[in-house]
């Protein structure tokens, strides 16, 4: 059985430059893990997060959260380490990633939505691309079933998203009649964590923050060398999602 932890960046609004307060981008990112691997990978968190709180102070039940690292708003522990050590703990964990998870793949949507159509949902897109390649990757790469945990949010339009991806039907593209496989690999509806609850959900959030801030880089945290962090994870990119993308994003 395989497990995929997924979490988002950005807003599912539309973004229309100089006028709209929504973000440029939506990102899903999905971390897949084996059963088998489960336990020796969470003892692998547990063992890091021992560091962080030798190192900086970060007791092991306050949640990272990649976003208040970079910009702190809400988690007050945060406060407490300057900000340049912030973004060492990011650094660290995102580094720490291929050798925390060696045999754990990661699939990436990342949608610009200055390329797409002002009517796109997407959050449904991005969500059925992911379900897909999932699907793919269970069937064609690993023989397997999978479920998917993710954070709590949205779990309405996933959960229905799922149910009607199950049933094989066609698709009509350009008056030539195709037809959409049926992602009957994935069982059961996603599960939805509290991502302060789930240590795996909390990477997955680093993974779409540094990949939001490869695609969209700020210069003022140039310096901090943040637009490159995700080269970091280039091991654990399950690249046969998009073959034309150098990481394997999926972009369309």
């Amino acid at each position: 059985m395989m497990l995929m932890y997924v979490d988002e960046s950005g807003d599912a609004g539309q973004f229309i430059p100089n006028q709209s307060s929504n973000s440029p981008h939506f990102i899903l990112s999905g971390l897949i893990i084996s059963q088998e691997e489960w336990l020796s990978y969470l003892q692998n968190i547990k063992t890091f997060r021992g560091h962080i709180k030798t190192e900086y102070g970060l007791l092991l039940n306050e949640e990272i959260h990649a976003s208040e690292l970079i910009r702190v708003k809400k988690i007050k522990a945060y406060k407490q380490i300057r900000k340049s050590e912030r973004l060492a703990i990011l650094r660290l964990f995102i580094r720490q990633m291929p050798l925390m998870f060696p045999k754990a793949k990661v699939i990436n949507i990342c949608l610009n939505k200055t390329e797409f159509s002002q009517h796109t949902n997407f959050m449904e897109l991005a969500w059925r691309r992911l379900i897909q390649h999932y699907d793919t990757y269970l069937k064609e790469f690993v023989n397997d079933k999978g479920i998917i945990i993710a954070d709590d949010t949205n779990s309405d339009l996933v959960r229905n998203l799922m149910r009607e991806m199950r049933i094989y039907k066609p698709v009509s593209q350009q008056s030539e009649a195709t037809y959409q496989a049926a992602t009957d690999n994935i069982l059961e509806d996603p599960f939805t964590r509290n991502s302060k609850h789930s240590y795996f959900i909390q990477a997955v959030d680093c993974i779409t923050q540094v990949l939001y801030r490869r695609e969209f880089p700020k210069t003022s945290l140039k310096k901090y060398g943040i637009d490159r962090f995700f080269e970091y994870l280039e091991p654990l990119l399950f690249k046969a999602t998009n073959k034309q993308d150098k990481y394997g994003i999926v972009r369309k």
